[in-house]
C-alpha cells in the first residue's frame, strides 16, 4: 500500500512541474511578444502603428491589450496576453500570461 501512496506522490509532482514549465514558457513567449510588438511600433511610427502591433502579436501567438504609439517622442510602449494553455477548475479556461515592453530612443 505505501508504494501506491508514493506513485501518487510522484504523478503530483509530476504534474505540478509541468503546469510551472508551461506557466514560464507562456511568460517567455508574452515577453517575447511585447519586445517585438513594441519595436515594431517605434518602427511603424504612424497611424497604423498599433494595428502593426496587433499583427505581430499575433504571428507570435499573443493578443494586444495595450498599445501606446508616441510618434513624437519616438517611443511606444505594448502590453500583450499570451493564453495559458490551461484548465483549472474554478478560474476558467481563459488564463492569460501578460507581457509588457517599452521600445524607443533614448531620452
Amino acid at each position: 500500500m505505501p508504494a501506491v501512496g508514493i506513485a501518487a506522490v510522484a504523478v503530483a509532482l509530476a504534474l505540478m512541474v509541468g503546469v510551472i514549465a508551461q506557466g514560464m514558457s507562456a511568460r517567455v513567449r508574452a515577453d517575447t511578444a511585447a519586445d517585438l510588438a513594441a519595436l515594431a511600433v517605434v518602427q511603424a511610427a504612424g497611424t497604423d502603428a498599433c494595428e502593426v502591433a496587433q499583427e505581430v502579436a499575433r504571428r507570435n501567438g499573443a493578443t494586444v491589450a495595450e498599445c501606446i504609439s508616441r510618434p513624437d517622442l519616438g517611443r511606444s510602449s505594448v502590453t500583450v496576453e499570451v493564453p495559458l494553455g490551461i484548465s483549472i477548475a474554478g478560474l476558467g479556461d481563459d488564463l492569460t500570461v501578460k507581457g509588457s515592453a517599452v521600445a524607443g530612443r533614448a531620452e
